[in-house]
This record gives C-alpha cells, structure tokens and sequence, in this order.
C-alpha cells in the first residue's frame, strides 16, 4: 500500500507540474470569468481517473466498469469541473486520496475545488477588507496579511475603500480579492491585470453624490471670500493678489 501512495505521489507531482506549466501558458488568452476547457483540462480529468483507479481499484471498477461507462463519465467530470483550473483539480484528486476512505464523485470533487481562503494563510474577504480599511499605510512593504489584500485594495481604489460606504465598496473589494486568492491557489501571477466588472451603477452614484456636495462645499466658500466660482484660476490669482497687497 505504501509503494502504491509513493507511485500516486509521483503521478501528482509530475501530473501538477505539467498542469501548472499549461495553465501559465493559456492564462492569457482567458478571462477572469469563465475557463473554457481544453486539452490541459482534458489531462487534468484523465489523470484524476487514473489517480483515482490506482488508489481505489475494486471501488473504481464497480463505478466504472466498461470503458464506455469511464468515457461518458469523463465528459461529464469535464463540464462540471471545467470552471476550475487543472491544477485546481489535481489538487482536489489528491485532497480526497488523503483524507477519505470512501470513493468520491464528482460532487465530492467539485466541493474540494471550492477555494479556501485558510489554505495559504489567506483571510476570509471581510477579513480582508477591514485589513484595507484599517490599514495605517496604503504601501506595498506594510506588513499585510497576505501580498493579495494589499493589491485587492489597491485594485478597488483607496477612494473607495476609505470613502465609500461598506455596502458600496465591499462588493467590489470581495471581487477583486477572491481573483487573486484564486491566482495564489492556481500558482498564477497575482501581478497579472485585473478584468474589471461591469460598472456598479451604485458605486458610480455614490461617488458623483460625493464629488457634487464637495464642488457645491468649494463654490459656497469662494462666494464668501468674495471670489466669482465662474471666473476661473486668473480672477482667483487676481482677487489673491488683491488681498496680499491690503
């Protein structure tokens, strides 16, 4: 059984190796929001089937006993697990290898895919945002939890982190930061541009609220000091130099 584990080990290590350099090569040409599954993932599901037959045989061969029954199932792991990265998946063959004496699904899978903030020492995301919020520098070298929380924020906007409310600025915080956690996961560049989402109409108003009351806030004061907020920077430069003299 030992020699068994070792020989699943290697298949892991050499089969994560080759899944990572894959999904570091197709990155790129990827959106933030969908995988579509390719000739990486396809490895990836063949693999799993063999990891999986190696250390479970008799329970493997009664789920799957004709190597029709393997290929539709293979199809079917494809499409649901095709959202998460091949490395992704391997990492979840092995999970349920370790940690269950029972044979998994494909729901069992799917939920060991799932990204878990804990597993490289990553905070959950409100955590995360009031991290951000709290934080006394907005500098890269601040002793951050994790690299991922200071691009998250950096990414969202300090604007928006310090002036916005929570229920505008979370949502977009949370986005940014589960796609670098999912970058940490996937051992993928977490320096790599971000997609933006679709404008949040909210966050837009919000901050038009804002820029508006300041703007009215700054004409009010001009009209006090006698300044025409019409008149532009060289009436403000005259009326200043006005007063300088008096």
């Amino acid at each position: 059984m030992k020699e068994a584990g070792k020989v699943i080990d290697q298949q892991l290590k050499s089969s994560l190796t080759r899944a990572g350099q894959t999904r570091t090569e197709s990155t790129s040409t990827k959106t933030e929001s969908s995988v579509r599954p390719g000739r990486e993932h396809e490895y990836a599901i063949n693999t799993l089937f063999t990891l999986l037959e190696d250390a479970f045989p008799l329970k493997f061969r009664r789920a799957f006993p004709t190597a029709e029954d393997q290929a539709r199932a293979k199809s079917v792991w494809l499409q649901s697990l095709k959202e998460f990265s091949p490395r992704r998946i391997l990492r979840a063959a092995k999970k349920a290898i370790d940690n269950t004496r029972f044979f998994p699904d494909l729901a069992d899978i799917r939920e060991l895919c799932k990204l878990r903030f804990d597993e490289y020492g990553l905070k959950e995301p409100l955590q995360a945002y009031y991290e951000a919020c709290n934080a006394p520098s907005q500098t890269r070298d601040y002793g951050w939890s994790h690299l991922a929380v200071y691009l998250a924020a950096r990414e969202t906007g300090w604007f928006m982190i310090r002036g916005e409310p929570q229920e505008t600025a979370f949502p977009v915080f949370e986005r940014n930061y589960e796609i670098l956690c999912n970058r940490v996961l996937d051992g993928e560049d977490l320096e790599a541009e971000i997609t933006r989402a679709l404008e949040n109409t909210q966050a837009r108003t919000n901050a038009d609220r804002i820029e508006e009351a300041a703007r009215k806030q700054q004409q009010a004061l001009m009209k006090e000091q006698g300044i025409d907020p019409k008149g532009g920077r060289a009436t403000f430069l005259s009326l200043k130099e006005k007063l300088t003299r008096g």
